[in-house]
């Protein structure tokens, strides 16, 4: 005699199942948010400490910042710096935290690399200021100003 076979799943072992599905979709989901928003910020942090460097650099070549430009435009004085830092295939896209990259004088403080009109929620833009800067958009070397947040060169 031949003992009894199971030809399937019963529908509690699909039900348990689908549970065991949905208790990993719900822990991976937002621990891939996170991943992908800190990647973000990331990239961002190092592309605009890139851009500070080319800013000061070319001041301390020429003794004076280039003047302000259209928001995303690379400011033609700094076409050799942007070349060779590999800044001038990115500075004219939007960045990561949305918006667009701007070269800034006179804006509430002297001189100032910012990212205009970002998209990214305040509680991102946060935590990109927290690794930059101290963590408050309103303080610091990095503040949002308007619709702009400035990486302060010189108050």
């Amino acid at each position: 005699m031949k003992p009894d076979s199971k030809q399937g799943m019963t529908l509690v072992e699909i039900l348990m199942v689908v549970g065991i599905l949905a208790v990993l979709a719900a822990v991976l989901i937002p621990v891939t948010r996170i991943a992908l928003r800190s990647r973000e910020n990331a990239r961002a942090a190092s592309k605009l400490r890139t851009a500070v460097l080319a800013f000061t650099s070319y001041r301390s070549e020429m003794g004076s910042y280039p003047a302000d430009r259209t928001p995303g435009v690379i400011p033609p004085e700094m076409a050799g710096y942007f070349a060779e830092m590999n800044i001038d295939d990115w500075w004219t896209s939007p960045t990561e935290l949305g918006g667009y990259w701007d070269w800034d004088n006179g804006y509430n403080f002297k001189y100032s690399v910012s990212i205009a009109a970002p998209t990214k929620s305040v509680e991102q833009m946060t935590d990109f200021d927290r690794l930059v800067d101290d963590g408050d958009l309103s303080t610091g070397t990095f503040r949002k100003v308007g619709v702009q947040h400035h990486y302060i060169i010189e108050k």
